[in-house]
């Protein structure tokens, strides 16, 4: 929408106005989680989450440190003539440290996320549409949906 402002001095101005669409202000859907979800499974959500972050960064701590030592450690024998001389300077220490860093927050979140994703698996299926087999037929579950049918059952 094209307006034209006037300003005292005389100086006008055509302004347009851009419309905003609520949701597109949201920065994450994580603020504003389905209605579908109860109170217990958006806390289980956000917990699994904070695991992941906090442990992320736990691990990158742990590979920066990783790094320092690595680094500390290659210098030193270096320098005893241990290891083939090589040239280690700060460009290789800071390479050393950042790929560490790295290195152990994706594995640490990896792992995380891996041993958490069992809390996750109830909310998975919610809202899930669920097909119901014609009785005695099974050939439209996969092995796990049969494995998970015959648990329930017992």
């Amino acid at each position: 929408m094209m307006q034209s402002v006037e300003y005292p001095d005389g100086a006008r101005f055509i302004v347009q106005y851009i419309p905003i669409i609520n949701n597109a202000i949201n920065m994450s859907r994580s603020f504003t989680p389905p209605d579908t979800l109860s109170q217990d499974e958006i806390r289980t959500i956000a917990d699994v989450r904070r695991d992941i972050w906090t442990n992320s960064f736990r691990g990158m701590g742990y590979g920066a440190a990783t790094g320092v030592a690595g680094h500390s450690i290659l210098s030193f024998l270096v320098s005893r003539d241990i290891v083939p001389k090589m040239k280690l300077n700060r460009n290789t220490a800071t390479f050393t440290v950042l790929l560490c860093a790295s290195l152990g927050s994706f594995l640490a979140a990896t792992v995380t996320g891996k041993n958490a994703v069992h809390n996750l698996h109830p909310i998975f299926e919610v809202g899930a549409v669920k097909r119901l087999p014609k009785p005695g037929d099974d050939s439209e579950l996969s092995e796990y949906q049969k494995n998970l049918e015959q648990a329930k059952a017992n």
